[in-house]
């Protein structure tokens, strides 16, 4: 595909993630919507996005930060809100996390916590302003499960929900997100050092042209050796798609009847 054609395909996707947004504001009788901000570029793009979608003063966010949280994200963060003038709340959880004493050595109990304290945040605030909660997880996390199950994934729709991380720095540039956020290392900030590559144990650029291959439906040896990568790479990559498949369905009901809820239910549409 052609530059000129990439980037009017990247357009053309802007036009509909804004118009997606809008859309679900209109026809949920909704006010708004609600977002945490981290400081890192898929909040930041997320952000810009709902601003052109519904205007600044129909945009709030929230920014939590804990002991742990990396200062330039917070600062950055502020920076952010201040300079495209929205509303916002900066809540320390802390206290909050305070009242759950670490009980294990390992981090994912607790950084998960976190996750969680943070979206009853965004939902306590969107019910009383009868607004929506907006996620910013983009394709790539969402189908290698690198979200917190009713944390990061609790939210009402995912407007970059099918653009890979890669193509979300790209997106961003294209809308105006400030380019201090566009080369930042990607970090979820749960724990001191901790960042998405470490965890994921390969970069994004890595991840999203097997995902690619995957979602195409390639056989994986071939996928391997198009992309330079070692088929062990590749497994790795498919083993967390299967191993997270739950992050992304509605909890398993006990099928007893003729047509059961998140399995052969289909809602009515007006």
């Amino acid at each position: 595909m052609s530059g000129k054609k990439i980037e009017e395909r990247l357009e053309e996707d802007i036009h509909l993630i804004r118009e997606f947004i809008s859309d679900k504001v209109e026809k949920s009788g909704s006010e708004g919507v609600v977002l945490g901000v981290s400081g890192g570029l898929d909040s930041a793009t997320v952000l810009k996005l709902s601003i052109d979608a519904l205007g600044k003063e129909n945009v709030h966010s929230v920014i939590m930060p804990e002991s742990t949280s990396p200062e330039e994200d917070m600062r950055d963060a502020r920076w952010l809100v201040k300079r495209w003038d929205i509303e916002y709340d900066e809540i320390d959880i802390d206290p909050i996390l305070e009242r759950f004493p670490a009980s294990s050595e390992e981090k994912l109990p607790f950084a998960n916590l976190k996750a969680r304290v943070r979206g009853c945040i965004e939902y306590y605030i969107a019910n009383e302003e009868n607004k929506l909660v907006i996620g910013t997880s983009n394709k790539s996390e969402l189908l290698l499960g690198y979200t917190t199950k009713f944390g990061d994934s609790a939210a009402d729709f995912f407007p970059i929900g099918d653009v890979y991380k890669t193509r979300v720095r790209k997106l961003a540039k294209t809308i105006g997100v400030p380019e201090r956020f566009l080369d930042k290392v990607p970090r979820a900030g749960l724990w001191e050092g901790q960042t998405d590559e470490d965890e994921l144990g390969y970069g994004y650029e890595v991840i999203d042209e097997v995902l690619k291959g995957i979602e195409a439906q390639r056989p994986l040896d071939e996928i391997a050796k198009n992309n330079g990568v070692s088929k062990k790479a590749v497994e790795d990559v498919k083993d967390n798609i299967n191993n997270t498949a739950h992050k992304r369905k509605f909890p398993v009901v006990l099928k007893l009847r003729n047509r059961t809820i998140g399995d052969d239910w289909r809602e009515y549409t007006q």
